[in-house]
């Protein structure tokens, strides 16, 4: 599925199942552009159906809104002219190689000059791929940085990721805790996509270090629906703190688990699946009170924070992590268009060097590139507290709010 355009109408609702269809319109050009000449076409392959949607959904709004405001202000300026840019979208379906496939029908038969993203190590990797094999620039967000350049073990030249660091966000579990009484007792859930690989093996090796007892760890299958017996294993072995890494669906699975046995933990971390926009909702309540690593919270201090807060809380239904993806997805979205300008081409090679040199400050926080082409941001800790996703561990590993205990939704 194709979408050609610079300014969608979007769709923000989360939903949980593949079977579920993107409503848009296509367009060419956007709302009081003055630019002549060719667009600039950007592309993007995104999960907008499937269990990622939020994300796809998400990133393709802040993708359209630094494209617009270009536009509406004449387009961007190519070698003495004003050129209109265009966002060019497909829908991957939460799929890796459908990414991948894609990723290279946007080079070949679109002709884009550069790729933003999708989101997620399993789709960002093969987009990233398609860029080194085809000498394009390639930005990417919502992808945390370990997992990623674990990709490529040779390192990436032409693709670029904005994010965090899983070294310090798997901190932020053990920090959270820190701030409540518990037994320190440890269980893990993490399936076996890139992200859980990387953090469960953090999470393991870190636990001791914070004097937390890691006592029963569970490893399965994205997809896994069935976690009965993982979850006895854990309730038996008295583990207090639960930390997990699923995708949504199967978030759900597992803490409907937790309920039919009547298992409360004082901590329940839920991370990617946590970061789905109303999940609390999504889950029949089950998530409320659980707990995720984010990237975006009221309070932050971000540039322009309380603008995006206002644009966008209200159609979102509360202040959470599918904000968090619209403000990262803007802000890569404009490092891009701020190289092309840089860069005064849309020569790959000059608009990858002016990505290289990013060096500034956007709603994201401030981004510059190490020479392993990632630039970590700041994980925070927040808890689903109704409609909201409250911080309650800051950027500094310091207490923000009250963390709300025992887990309110498995009560």
């Amino acid at each position: 599925m194709k979408f050609t355009t610079s300014r969608l109408a979007m769709t923000t609702a989360v939903v949980m199942t593949a079977s579920v269809v993107l409503a848009g319109c296509a367009s060419s050009g956007g709302g009081g552009q003055e630019g002549g000449g060719d667009p600039v076409k950007i592309g993007a392959s995104l999960p907008l159906t499937g269990p990622l949607q939020a994300f796809g959904t998400s990133l393709q709004t802040g993708y359209q809104k630094a494209v617009d405001e270009v536009n509406d202000a004449g387009g961007l300026d190519v070698d003495g002219t004003k050129r209109p840019v265009q966002l060019v979208v497909q829908d991957n379906a939460s799929t890796g190689d459908t990414a991948g496939s894609q990723a290279r029908d946007l080079i070949l038969d679109d002709e884009v000059v550069a790729l933003l993203g999708p989101a997620t190590p399993p789709l960002s990797i093969p987009v990233s791929s398609a860029a080194e094999q085809a000498g394009i620039p390639a930005l990417f967000t919502i992808t945390p940085l370990e997992a990623w350049k674990g990709g490529n073990p040779d390192g990436w030249k032409w693709a670029w990721d904005v994010f965090f660091d899983e070294d310090q966000m798997t901190d932020t579990q053990f920090q959270t805790a820190d701030l409540v009484e518990t037994n320190k007792k440890v269980a893990l859930f993490t399936d076996q996509e890139e992200d859980g690989i990387v953090m469960g093996g953090l999470w393991a090796e870190k636990a001791a270090e914070f004097g937390y007892d890691l006592v029963y760890q569970a490893q399965f299958p994205v997809g896994n629906t069935n976690f009965s017996s993982q979850v006895a294993e854990a309730k038996a072995a008295d583990a207090d703190i639960i930390i997990s890494q699923v995708i949504p669906p199967d978030g759900i699975a597992l803490l409907k688990e937790f309920k039919a046995q009547s298992y409360d933990p004082e901590l329940f971390f839920l991370e990617k699946a946590g970061n789905t926009g109303g999940y609390p909702e999504l889950s029949g309540g089950l998530a409320d009170g659980t707990l995720a690593a984010n990237w975006f919270a009221e309070g932050m201090g971000l540039d322009r924070e309380g603008e995006f807060i206002d644009e966008f809380s209200g159609e979102l239904g509360g202040v959470n992590s599918d904000l968090g993806t619209i403000v990262y997805g803007y802000s890569i979205a404009k490092v891009l268009l701020d190289a092309i300008t840089a860069a005064g081409s849309t020569d790959p090679g000059a608009i990858n060097q002016a990505i290289g040199a990013t060096d500034a400050t956007y709603p994201a926080g401030h981004i510059a590139f190490g020479d392993d082409n990632a630039a970590a941001t700041i994980a925070v800790q927040t808890q689903w507290v109704g409609n909201d996703a409250v911080m309650v561990l800051d950027a500094d590993g310091k207490a923000a709010a009250d963390v709300v205990v025992p887990t309110p939704g498995l009560e």
